[in-house]
């Protein structure tokens, strides 16, 4: 852990631990009736989507910084190693979730009525409308978002080159966020989602907008409110999310520069969870759901172990072999072996 940014994984923590709150309030622990309930579904909701927003421009700063580094130091980027790192990261643990959500329903603990979205998950198609992904594999739509940018975005990075990648960013910006405010959707919004990350991607590729983004106190402090309250007010929430590609991108860099955010990003409870946040992130789909999907109710603290043995036993050791296959790749490629020291 000590080669990476602990700022952007303390980010990770807030992330994840948003989508656990509303899942746990609006779900999992909501009482009909009760007016604390009420309120706490009403943020829950807009915070979830801030979340998964952090996450996206999260990974568009960091694997695009992955690519640039690469390129810097070796003259030439791997795509094979590229294919291999991300399959080995992000593959098995979510493999291991399916099968736990397979147990689960086989053991008679859940209601699954639609067992074949199991299938559309793992084929990364929850995100696309076409086919059914129930309670227990829909967050996978943000994996399935993550996975069409892994397939696309290192191919266009090197035949784009330099000069070019980011004017493609900024065309992708002006094109997604177009489309967002013309067209519908439904749930949540492919073309924020891939706005964030191209967010993120330009931030590691423009000197000029790293520059732009400075922590001002006033500034920070009304992109906060904006964030938090502002998709509450339902007329104002589609503008707000038209914006929220560059809120997010403000909030996570801007703030992450100020020394009493950084500090408490890099404190241990937050570093421990963002340590843990991805394999968080699949599990805690099983454990915070309605309580009429349960036949046996499932106790959280049953979480922390299955958190523990997707990081012990398959995230962790497999990003080793991830890693060790890569190199083989460049080695390939170039005769050279320059590992990367930012995990992502």
């Amino acid at each position: 852990m000590s080669n990476r940014d602990k700022a952007i994984d303390g980010w990770r923590a807030v992330a994840v631990l948003l989508v656990i709150f509303a899942h746990a309030a609006t779900y999992r622990f909501y009482t009909p009736g009760s007016r604390l309930s009420h309120y706490l579904e009403v943020f829950a909701g807009p915070l979830s989507e801030l979340g998964v927003q952090i996450f996206f421009v999260i990974s568009g700063y960091i694997i695009t910084s992955l690519l640039i580094r690469e390129e810097a130091k070796r003259g030439q980027i791997s795509i094979a190693a590229f294919y291999v790192r991300r399959t080995c990261r992000i593959i098995p643990p979510f493999l291991a979730y399916l099968g736990g959500v397979w147990l689960a329903w086989k053991l008679g603990w859940i209601v699954f009525p639609a067992p074949q979205s199991l299938v559309n998950a793992a084929l990364f198609t929850c995100n696309t409308g076409w086919t059914t992904c129930n309670w227990w594999v829909a967050h996978s739509w943000s994996l399935a978002v993550e996975e069409q940018y892994y397939l696309g975005w290192p191919l266009l990075f090197v035949l784009l080159g330099g000069r070019w990648r980011e004017r493609f960013l900024i065309w992708a910006l002006a094109i997604l966020l177009s489309c967002y405010w013309f067209f519908p959707h439904q749930w949540h919004s492919n073309f924020i989602a891939f706005a964030c990350i191209a967010a993120g991607a330009l931030y590691a590729t423009s000197e000029w907008l790293r520059d732009l983004i400075r922590p001002h106190w006033l500034v920070w402090c009304l992109v906060g409110g904006v964030l938090v309250f502002g998709p509450v007010v339902s007329p104002a929430f589609r503008s707000i999310q038209f914006a929220m590609p560059w809120l997010v991108l403000y909030l996570v860099f801007a703030g992450k520069e100020m020394r009493w955010v950084r500090m408490l990003l890099e404190s241990k409870p937050f570093q421990l969870v963002g340590y843990v946040s991805y394999s968080l992130y699949l599990w805690q789909q099983l454990f915070f759901a309605k309580p009429d999907l349960y036949i046996k109710p499932l106790p959280v603290v049953a979480l922390l172990i299955a958190v523990a043995g997707s990081i012990f036993l398959i995230e962790r050791p497999l990003i080793k072999v991830g890693h060790r296959l890569s190199e083989r790749c460049k080695a390939r490629q170039s005769g050279q072996v320059e590992p990367l020291t930012q995990g992502v």
